[in-house]
């Protein structure tokens, strides 16, 4: 939540881009005379703001969870769940957003370059994440048979 805030005082207080700054197709349309390419680029950032906010809110729930001493039960695993389907759809969202800069670009009258950055980091987050998923519902299973036992 600090760094959305952080984001937002620095845009609107000091007309800082502190976001999307890998992408040098944003910066340069972002830098560009006149502005008038700033709503088309916030718009493409939405998604982003509406997932780091949905990210924001599944995580603080399951952190609640974890903090109520639920580590196996069924709210925790969905809000577990809504966790790595937010950060898969993060994926291919990424690369559907340097599509639409580079869309922005050739309107700009740049020829059209299309940058897509294949992560493979985030892909095997994203494997990391379903294994321990994978691992926390053979818990909860071997947890409810030991509780069956005694």
């Amino acid at each position: 939540m600090a760094a959305a805030c952080w984001l937002l005082i620095n845009f609107f207080l000091f007309d800082k881009n502190l976001f999307n700054s890998s992408n040098l197709l944003f910066q340069e349309l972002w830098a560009e005379e006149g502005g008038r390419y700033k709503p088309l680029l916030l718009l493409g950032q939405l998604p982003f703001f509406l997932l780091f906010g949905l990210f924001t809110y599944w995580l603080w729930r399951l952190f609640g969870q974890y903090a109520k001493g639920d580590y196996f039960g069924k709210k925790s695993d969905r809000c577990y769940l809504w966790l790595i389907w937010l950060y898969g759809v993060f994926i291919p969202l990424r690369e559907l957003e340097s599509v639409w800069v580079s869309y922005l670009s050739y309107l700009h009258g740049n020829e059209l370059t299309l940058i897509i950055r294949f992560d493979i980091g985030r892909v095997f987050t994203l494997f990391v994440l379903v294994s321990i998923l994978y691992v926390l519902r053979a818990a909860k299973q071997i947890d409810q048979e030991n509780k069956e036992f005694v």
